[in-house]
């Protein structure tokens, strides 16, 4: 009686709460638009400089990839910012699109829980997530929102083809969705014997290979062999002269800087970073009897795989946008750290 009673419970909260996340989502950026229409604030540098003039240049026939339609984010970004452009309403469409992205992050977080019996985890996971949003600069117009979107798709599916289809839609928003590759793959293969191992990894390359093939094919058949090219360059080739800036705040340019700007953003995290640094530490170290392993369904492993990964980001840039990588992952394992915390207080 007492597990249905809390499935119950479970199912009813979830009702009830998941709903709110689009709520809450589009809240968060419409706030920030509403201080941008108002004069208090101006749009993101990016969207000033590259990615508006990118949008207006390709509507009013220039060809993209191809100066002075130039920037360094894949061609599904790209494609994405030119139809908002089309619109009429750039920065209250995109506002809105990226709120509902944080929300679909926070849906999400949940349903991959929910697959594993750990609904409740799930859903502190999406609250956590969601409320340091701000924190990390995810209000704004950003790439970051959509990539990790589909990184968690990826995540929620088992399926080789919807899993490679969804981590490179991922990648053709944000090139740093790659740093998630090997976790999302790890995350099937060690369930599977070396056979069905090798036909899942062949199925999941193939199906990520062909969706980046089909984009840029697109790029090539609309605006042909020039913003082809570019389009290779900006998404790939331009990755050298970033990771190398010695001016920046990275572990190869401005050390000091880079340590520095670690250290003030971490701060502003650290309601997840220390419960989710206990829970690794208690998945990996050697227990006794007299202590029980952490009672949850949820993938602790592989989502502690991808906060590592989608941290490297950080090595060479320490951006405040940056934590927004980390940060579903680090919800998720915070949220099985308060849920340890209260039980062991109400035993």
């Amino acid at each position: 009686m007492h597990v249905l009673s809390s499935k119950r419970e479970t199912l009813e909260s979830s009702t009830f709460i998941v709903p709110a996340f689009p709520l809450l989502g589009i809240f968060e950026t419409m706030n920030r638009y509403m201080r941008i229409h108002s004069g208090a604030q101006q749009p993101h540098v990016d969207v000033r400089c590259c990615w508006r003039p990118l949008a207006e240049a390709v509507l009013a026939g220039k060809p993209i990839y191809v100066r002075p339609a130039v920037d360094n984010k894949p061609p599904l970004f790209e494609l994405l910012n030119v139809a908002v452009a089309a619109t009429g309403q750039y920065l209250l469409v995109f506002f809105v699109l990226v709120g509902f992205a944080n929300a679909a992050i926070a849906i999400l977080l949940w349903r991959i829980c929910a697959q594993r019996d750990a609904s409740r985890v799930g859903l502190v996971a999406g609250l956590l997530f969601l409320t340091s949003v701000p924190a990390a600069g995810g209000t704004v117009v950003n790439v970051r929102s959509f990539a990790i979107a589909a990184i968690l798709l990826s995540l929620s599916v088992n399926d080789p083809i919807a899993r490679g289809a969804s981590i490179a839609v991922a990648g053709l928003f944000s090139q740093h969705a790659v740093f998630a590759i090997p976790a999302l793959a790890y995350d099937r293969l060690r369930e599977l014997d070396r056979d069905s191992g090798i036909r899942w990894l062949a199925s999941f390359s193939f199906a990520g290979i062909g969706v980046v093939a089909v984009t840029f094919a697109f790029v090539y058949a609309v605006w042909g062999q020039a913003s082809f090219h570019g389009a290779v360059y900006w998404s790939f080739g331009a990755a050298e002269k970033y990771t190398t800036n010695p001016v920046v705040p990275s572990l190869i340019g401005d050390t000091n800087r880079w340590m520095s700007a670690l250290y003030h953003e971490a701060l502003k995290h650290l309601i997840l970073i220390v419960p989710a640094t206990i829970v690794v530490q208690l998945a990996l170290s050697d227990r006794d009897t007299r202590r029980p392993t952490l009672s949850t369904n949820a993938p602790v492993l592989t989502s502690a795989l991808l906060a590592l990964s989608m941290m490297a980001p950080l090595v060479v840039r320490a951006y405040r946008a940056y934590w927004l990588y980390p940060l579903p992952f680090l919800a998720l394992l915070a949220s099985v750290g308060y849920q340890e915390f209260f039980k062991a207080t109400t035993e």
